[in-house]
């Protein structure tokens, strides 16, 4: 997260101190030349290649605040003398290089106190309370040490434990005013019941530590599962396969963390949806029509789905049948030949037509241009116990059109087999997003993802 902020500092920092020299310098503006005008664009431009050159930019939990202020001035102070080197040919150098030095000189203070303050920013955002991640902590002999105080130090106070599960007791107690229990029932109501997201099993990366019975019990409760590695004093382990908000962590069973990686696919969604629903007014005015006189009842069918992490929305599909065919509580899946869908209906869901209004979803931040695809809440009931990982799909938005749906997992999946294979692809495509993934996915739909065999 920081690393986008660092990039806008140093630039605010580099062109702050390019404006101010120029006027110390050329009290005239008369004299500021053309050429001057290109220096100073090159000066702006030049820094951030030896900037990149020096890795000024390493996440800042690699980097010391010291280190990180000696990196950046090196890369400055070599940017600003091949700067200078470049305009030394050129006439008119006397105000120039003079204007370079104070430059260099103002660019210098500015980048140290920009540098001093990033490094400073997480510790003053915790000690401002911002959003502190509320976690559950599994730790044997929790009650009997400094566990908690060491998982303080370590953490730089940035999460807050709210219960902790300690198997090894025979007694339910307090730490710090922190409830410690010692069933598995007793934790587990306590994690609901507090609305948890984060279980951190907390013991020393040499020791084995068995997982399968927390992954059993919060399969399907959508709370991220880590490993916090502890040695004995406080220091975290040397070899980690993950960092979260800049605490090394071995990550269970987590939502995918993409940071910043992931607004090119959020604007994406949301132009793309606008620009579609523009274009196809006319498709959408017809579908409605048709739709309408087709049967009696509404143009536009509602049907609960999960959403990101679980949370539950309305998904808008075009009607495609009968009213009243599906019995309250219950969700058939259409099958070739069904009764219950109308004529127009078969069409619409043959050429995926009916799921155009779900564009809205993604208009509103519910859904993705591409992802899984959402299924009815009573198919999620029912699946979720017998397919590996089915739940895991819901830990991204989910999509109008997918990786399993241009391979050809559209439509029905009565048989376990195709819901296996629908979930083995939206797995691969979580593992392996990109943004350039997505505009794959919206051009082989576009090309052969409208029409399915299996669309009934």
């Amino acid at each position: 997260m920081l690393t986008p902020i660092s990039k806008a500092t140093d630039f605010f920092c580099i062109s702050g101190a390019a404006y101010v020299s120029r006027c110390i310098v050329f009290h005239d503006s008369s004299t500021f030349t053309h050429i001057d005008g290109l220096i100073g664009l090159l000066g702006l431009m030049l820094p951030f290649l030896t900037f990149r050159l020096t890795k000024v930019y390493q996440p800042f939990r690699n980097d010391s605040v010291s280190a990180s202020v000696v990196r950046v001035l090196f890369a400055w102070l070599c940017a600003q003398l091949i700067l200078a080197a470049i305009s030394h040919p050129y006439p008119g150098g006397e105000l120039r290089n003079g204007w370079l030095l104070w430059w260099t000189v103002i660019a210098v203070c500015a980048l140290v106190a920009g540098r001093c303050a990033l490094h400073a920013l997480p510790s003053m955002l915790r000690s401002w309370r911002l959003a502190p991640a509320r976690v559950a902590v599994v730790a044997p002999h929790a009650a009997k040490n400094d566990l908690l105080m060491r998982i303080a130090s370590q953490t730089r106070n940035a999460f807050v434990p709210e219960v902790v599960f300690d198997p090894t007791l025979t007694n339910d107690t307090s730490v710090d005013r922190i409830p410690v229990v010692h069933e598995m029932n007793a934790f587990r109501q306590l994690v609901r019941m507090q609305k948890i997201r984060e279980i951190w099993i907390v013991n020393s990366p040499f020791r084995s530590i068995p997982v399968e019975h927390l992954i059993d019990e919060f399969r399907n409760d959508f709370i991220n599962i880590r490993v916090l590695p502890m040695l004995e004093d406080s220091h975290p382990a040397a070899s980690l396969l993950g960092i979260y908000r800049g605490v090394p962590v071995l990550n269970v069973i987590a939502t995918p963390e993409r940071g910043w990686d992931i607004l090119p696919k959020e604007v994406f969604d949301r132009v793309f949806a606008l620009c579609v629903l523009l274009a196809i007014s006319p498709i959408l005015l017809v579908v409605s029509v048709s739709v309408k006189l087709s049967s009696p009842g509404p143009i536009l069918f509602r049907q609960y789905r999960k959403g990101m992490n679980g949370d539950v929305f309305s998904i808008y599909k075009f009607r495609t049948m009968y009213q009243g065919a599906d019995k309250p509580g219950t969700v058939v899946q259409a099958r070739k030949g069904d009764a219950r869908v109308t004529k127009v209906g078969s069409f619409l869901r043959r050429t995926s037509l009916d799921e155009l209004p779900q564009f809205l979803n993604v208009l509103k931040g519910e859904m993705s241009v591409v992802g899984p695809r959402p299924h009815a809440v009573e198919h999620d009931e029912y699946y979720k116990d017998l397919v590996q990982h089915y739940m895991f799909r819901y830990r991204i938005k989910p999509g109008i059109t997918g990786w399993a749906q241009v391979n050809g997992y559209r439509g029905e999946t009565a048989e376990i087999e195709r819901m296996d294979a629908r979930v083995r692809f939206d797995m691969y495509y979580i593992q392996h997003w990109t943004f350039w993934m997505d505009l794959k996915i919206v051009a082989l739909t576009i090309i052969k993802g409208f029409v399915g065999k299996s669309a009934y």
